[in-house]
């Protein structure tokens, strides 16, 4: 379907197409050797995983070979996401459907493309299908078992560089329509996706997980193959519209790959615009979003998930850790420079504090699969814990709203009214560095190396900071101080060892006066199968290792 507007579009995008190569059999290469998870930029996948609903925990461990006991769709649709299953539930099928019949075929002066409804009465299709008023008016669209007419004159916003048109459809028996997402995250590179077009004088196709994403532009995205037409939507796995296809690359007789405007991008064109009156109202319909999931639902589910992987798997293993801790530090002379440098380089995701999805289902387990307080050792059942987290943070929500509703207090009357929240609960989650040292920033706060489980009410020696301001440190090296216990559960050293990872991660946060100190808790409380097990299941999300776990001795080389 080639037409004189259409030609300078096919040009334009093998000019892309071919200009990026290189990247291309960067994404084919680390596709085969690491998989779909490692070939996108680390803030792309994360996004990508929150839109599932799934954390980094969890897609490592399935990633490694785990399998959840409750697998639902959100498991599923990460197994097919990262290749490890192709199977779909029927709930997947509907939707596809669903989503289908939204799609249908603009017939315009004896040329057809394809279209989707975007809102009640919206429809969105290429540039280069309706270019104008003129065509617009002139044209129909034909939807499963209706067909009907375009108003132009109540809403037309085309764009040449972005190669789409949003048009008004007269209203009638349509179907429903789809929501678009503005946020970013909707796929990554090496994902699969779906084609929904309806070719020029033939029925309704699916190209069924049949494109797989090769190249995000800053306004375009490639996908291989290709396929004919344009102004058909591009899915993911989760029905969301990733792209709209208008162009491609041939190949002889075939579509070598194919080129989509980002929805992201049409989107936010389409925000820009200056609109009012009734096409201000008819384009606000575009950004209605669609039901929210109850939050605290989703969330302590999908953290029982994690618990559940995380029983199923081997606790430890001592020859795999080894074998990945002599990959990670070969070569490296171990200075603190060069121990930063390593572990800043390597820190390559950066997962939000969210302890109840990320420390209490694996990270922070003990041997007996218990979690248990650092500080008096009592063991507790991570189930427990989870959702204990989950309804403190649900009552530090419903606060918040009931505040807000009031009008706001100051940022400290709020932190010190969810700190009271907290406390109400048995076991929540302790920092070995204060958070206030920080401002609780990102990526310390969520850093998993520096989090542990406590128990609320036990006398708190879980940092080097005495008295109630943790900028005090008048309490280090005092024999009677904080950190020295003397009893059947002394948990000095994985403090200590945390602490000096903090002290070399983030330089300048603690004190180097406090190195002589975290060095003797460091050599009277050696390193656990805990610890070992906390570090190796820790750099298989983050990606980053404490070096004073996998060599104790280079405490003193710093």
């Amino acid at each position: 379907m080639t037409s004189d507007a259409l030609l300078p579009r096919l040009a334009a995008t093998r000019a892309r197409y071919e200009g990026r190569a290189a990247q291309r059999e960067h994404v084919h290469a680390t596709v085969e050797r690491r998989g779909v998870l490692h070939t996108d930029t680390p803030h792309r996948v994360t996004r990508r995983l929150n839109r599932l609903g799934v954390d980094w925990q969890l897609a490592a461990a399935v990633e490694s070979g785990a399998s959840a006991v409750r697998s639902g769709r959100r498991e599923l649709a990460l197994e097919r996401l990262i290749g490890r299953n192709t199977v779909v539930d029927t709930g997947f099928l509907d939707c596809g459907l669903a989503a289908a019949r939204a799609v249908g075929r603009v017939d315009v002066a004896g040329r057809s493309a394809t279209g989707v409804l975007i809102s009640p009465v919206l429809l969105l299709t290429t540039n280069t299908a309706l270019p104008s008023v003129t065509d617009a008016s002139r044209a129909a669209v034909e939807f499963d078992s209706v067909t009907t007419g375009l108003s132009p004159e109540r809403f037309f916003v085309t764009d040449l560089v972005l190669d789409f048109t949003v048009v008004a459809v007269r209203e009638g028996a349509l179907p429903p329509h789809l929501h678009l997402v503005e946020h970013e995250g909707k796929a990554i590179l090496g994902e699969r996706l779906t084609s929904v077009r309806v070719p020029e004088g033939g029925p309704k196709l699916f190209g069924l997980r049949e494109h797989v994403m090769v190249d995000v532009l800053d306004d375009f995205v490639h996908y291989e193959p290709g396929l004919d037409g344009s102004g058909g939507p591009i899915f993911n796995d989760q029905w969301e519209v990733v792209a709209l296809h208008h162009s491609g690359v041939a190949e002889g007789s075939a579509w070598r790959a194919g080129e989509g405007v980002r929805i992201s991008r049409v989107l936010r064109a389409l925000r820009e615009r200056p609109l009012s009156g009734e096409a201000a109202h008819l384009r606000a319909q575009v950004f209605d979003t669609a039901p929210a999931v109850h939050e605290a639902d989703s969330e302590l589910r999908g953290a029982l998930v994690n618990l559940d992987i995380g029983r199923s798997r081997v606790y430890y293993d001592p020859s795999a850790d080894r074998a990945a801790r002599d990959r990670y530090y070969e070569g490296i002379h171990p200075t603190r420079s060069n121990l930063h440098d390593l572990l800043a380089r390597t820190h390559v995701r950066c997962p939000a504090y969210r302890p109840c999805r990320m420390l209490y289902p694996w990270v922070d387990l003990h041997p007996d699969l218990k979690l248990r307080s650092l500080h008096s050792g009592a063991a507790v059942d991570p189930a427990d814990v989870i959702r204990a987290d989950v309804e403190a943070e649900a009552a530090r929500a419903r606060r918040f709203r009931d505040l807000a509703a009031a009008g706001l207090p100051d940022p400290g009357t709020l932190l010190a009214e969810f700190e009271v929240l907290e406390e109400t609960h048995p076991f929540n989650c302790e920092h070995a560095v204060p958070p206030a040292l920080f401002d609780r920033r990102e990526p310390m706060r969520g850093d998993l190396h520096h989090q542990f489980t406590r128990e609320v009410g036990d006398p708190p020696p879980a940092t080097l900071w005495d008295g109630s301001d943790p900028r005090d440190r008048s309490g280090v090296g005092n024999p009677s101080g904080p950190w020295d216990r003397s009893g059947p559960w002394d948990r000095s050293g994985p403090l200590a060892r945390a602490t000096l990872y903090f002290l070399v991660r983030y330089p300048g946060v603690v004190d180097d006066d406090l190195v002589p100190d975290l060095i003797m808790w460091h050599e009277r409380d050696p390193v656990t199968d805990h610890e070992l097990h906390r570090n190796a299941a820790i750099a298989e999300i983050q990606g980053n290792r404490n070096p004073f776990i996998d060599h104790p001795g280079w405490a003193l080389d710093i």
